[in-house]
């Protein structure tokens, strides 16, 4: 446990298994109102979703809502966030490869590959678009989407994202490269604690369909984005989705970089939200689902 806390720590992007293919049944969840779940097959893996607040038929665009790295649905959103966008249009939560009730497939895990992923939940439900919203490694696929599947992105807002590896605190785009470094003092309170990592992995042993994959996943998580290549100031130029890109005061993205990114993504929207870190920023549901509704609405 000890070896798995020390790399919970060194993983910056996060913050019973329904077994049946393609289950669809409606199942009673701590959100309220009965959810569908189910899985869509793409490239051979099984990836699962949860559709809440209604089917998306076609009438109202819904959310797409992606979760952190090592996270899932539940431990990410279920609290705060999934039942403050379920009151007002259908949302769409994806579990990306090797996370959650998905499970891992061979190879390495890359943001291009996850993207394709969730490009394919968004087909598979017959969803022509979705409006993005994703935390940490979420909001990187969330920019992924708007970069490589414009036509399916309706709006985009990433959480505590990035465009490169550099746009993280400097102590942190250190210690991803370099698995020997030694956390500061300064930066150790951003971090996930122990607690967290154990909520994590309990909820990963209980629905996951390999537990045992979970050191494996991490590891993976952790090479993708130490050799992630990030995007170019160009592509996100290109970005058409309406954009409101939020971080906290107190993140590990920078916000001279989120600022920046604002910039570069034509007409996009930057809020930074006092007193807020990257691991508690996912709660503040009640200050920007507001400011999120009115980026919908313009």
């Amino acid at each position: 446990m000890t070896d798995q806390i020390t790399l919970s720590r060194r993983l910056i992007l996060g913050a019973g298994a329904l077994a049946a293919a393609g289950c669809n049944a409606p199942v009673a969840t701590a959100q309220g109102p009965a959810v569908r779940t189910g899985y869509a097959t793409v490239d051979g893996l099984k990836v699962y979703y949860e559709v809440h607040g209604g089917p998306p038929d076609g009438a109202v665009t819904p959310f797409v809502l992606l979760h952190g790295g090592i996270m899932a649905i539940k431990t990410a959103f279920a609290d705060d966030l999934l039942p403050r966008l379920a009151k007002l249009r259908p949302v769409i939560a994806i579990e990306q490869q090797g996370h959650g009730h998905t499970a891992d497939r061979a190879g390495p895990i890359t943001l291009d590959r996850v993207v394709a992923d969730t490009s394919g939940v968004l087909k598979h439900l017959g969803a022509a678009k979705g409006h993005f919203i994703g935390h940490s490694f979420g909001g990187m696929i969330a920019l992924g989407m708007a970069v490589s599947h414009p036509e399916q992105v309706a709006s985009v807002t990433p959480i505590s994202a990035m465009r490169t590896l550099e746009g993280f605190l400097p102590e942190l785009a250190v210690m991803q490269r370099d698995p020997s470094h030694v956390p500061s003092a300064a930066l150790m309170p951003l971090l996930p604690t122990e607690k967290d990592f154990a909520s994590w992995k309990a909820h990963y042993d209980a629905v996951n369909p390999n537990p045992a994959s979970f050191d494996g996943v991490l590891a993976k998580m952790n090479a993708m984005l130490a050799t992630w290549p990030g995007w170019t100031e160009a592509q996100f130029r290109n970005i058409t989705a309406p954009a409101l890109i939020i971080i906290g005061d107190n993140d590990f993205t920078r916000i001279e970089h989120a600022a920046e990114m604002a910039r570069l993504i034509p007409g996009a929207q930057l809020a930074v939200l006092p007193g807020t870190t990257h691991m508690n920023v996912q709660t503040r549901g009640a200050w920007f689902v507001p400011m999120l509704q009115a980026r919908i609405d313009l």
